[in-house]
């Protein structure tokens, strides 16, 4: 990857926007190196990217495998003057951006999966991990996200859950520098527009791309158990599930394609 090159591809909007990028040969993870910038004073918006990582980090603590060529490490953080509690729909504005920018770079077909995975045909192609840090009443979120360019075959029997890459998608292994300008472009964008007009601008795109929409779902979160039909989601992003008990709203928890998977052997 390359900072100039990639910064060259940027919209002029998101270079207003970005004051500096971050590139690592090899590095723990790109959101905890964010935090720890964070941490130590930086402001600002920036992005960390890292051709390879060693402790890369998916949600709820999973390790996200971070081979060198094999995918996108990238963080953005961004400030925020909004209360946390608005803020719990970013994840799902998120993945949209990936989904737009991968489309418009010629990847057809993709997919979300509530609350933040982009896939193809029910196999993951990106994952996104947010994370929220408090400095001196500001609050500042990191936004992590990997998408898998060409895995090696030793490299998916390592991953518990189907996947697919870029190269398999498209044939050829496209330019970093281009799919990160591309994911960068897209989420600044929406982000301003989150900001002015909140989920609910993104609330029809996501329920189009939804593929477990009005599909029998189990929805895992801690110890808490809901099956039932998913109906997508509302203006706040909240999943809305159709169980025996009525309809519920869920805000957290982990999405079970059929009520034949237990989610005691997850596989998203």
């Amino acid at each position: 990857m390359d900072k100039q090159i990639i910064q060259g591809n940027l919209s002029p909007a998101s270079r207003a926007l970005i004051d500096d990028i971050q590139i690592f040969d090899e590095i723990d993870s790109t959101n905890a190196e964010s935090l720890r910038q964070i941490g130590s004073g930086k402001t600002g918006s920036w992005i960390v990217l890292a051709e390879s990582q060693s402790a890369g980090r998916g949600r709820r603590g999973r390790p996200w495998l971070s081979e060198k060529g094999a995918g996108i490490y990238l963080s953005m953080v961004r400030q925020f003057e909004l209360e946390a509690d608005a803020l719990q729909a970013l994840s799902l504005v998120t993945a949209i951006s990936v989904q737009v920018a991968l489309s418009k770079l010629g990847v057809a077909g993709l997919q979300l999966k509530w609350p933040n995975d982009v896939l193809h045909q029910k196999m993951k192609l990106a994952g996104i991990l947010l994370e929220l840090q408090h400095r001196e009443q500001t609050l500042y979120v990191v936004f992590g996200i990997g998408i898998n360019v060409a895995l090696s075959a030793e490299l998916r029997l390592k991953i518990d859950q189907p996947v697919t890459d870029l190269n398999e998608l498209t044939g050829t292994i496209p330019n970093s520098n281009d799919i990160v300008a591309a994911v960068i472009d897209e989420l600044c964008a929406n982000l301003q527009l989150f900001v002015r007009d909140g989920f609910v601008a993104f609330m029809d795109k996501w329920n189009e791309l939804d593929c477990y929409r009005n599909s029998d779902i189990v929805v895992q979160n801690a110890d808490r158990r809901t099956i039932g039909r998913s109906l997508g989601v509302d203006e706040s992003g909240a999943l809305i599930v159709q169980s025996a008990s009525g309809t519920q709203l869920i805000n957290g928890g982990e999405i079970f394609p059929s009520l034949r998977e237990s989610p005691d052997d997850p596989k998203s």
